[in-house]
């Protein structure tokens, strides 16, 4: 289905291509996230229409929000969040797309695509 999918990682200015890009690096940068600091993780093809996938740590302590973009129509798209307090969530959702190309359950996730206009 994506035999040419390749994906990015950027995390805080550092820019990881697809070769060195695994399941231990991707745990090390959510489980290590600090204020101000994110990840996004982008495929080189929309995977279920989805463009990326990003976290970050909030301004509450502990608390992270997991963040994906969908395409919709030529120009448009969706934007969903999910804040929580387990990074053992947000890095099984990262490594699901990634290994797996498959999206997290979104019906619990936040509709944040007016924060964008």
């Amino acid at each position: 289905m994506y035999s040419t999918l390749r994906y990015t990682l950027e995390s805080n200015g550092t820019t990881y291509e697809n070769d060195s890009i695994n399941a231990s690096l991707l745990v090390d940068l959510i489980t290590n996230l600090e204020l101000q600091d994110y990840v996004v993780l982008a495929p080189s093809e929309l995977v279920e229409g989805s463009m990326y996938m990003q976290a970050a740590a909030l301004e509450e302590p502990g608390q992270m929000v997991a963040e994906i973009r969908l395409q919709e129509g030529e120009d448009g798209f969706r934007h969903y969040g999910y804040k929580t307090t387990d990074p053992t969530a947000i890095i099984q959702w990262f490594l699901d797309y990634w290994g797996k190309q498959q999206l997290p359950q979104l019906e619990s996730w936040q509709d944040i695509t007016h924060e964008f206009d």
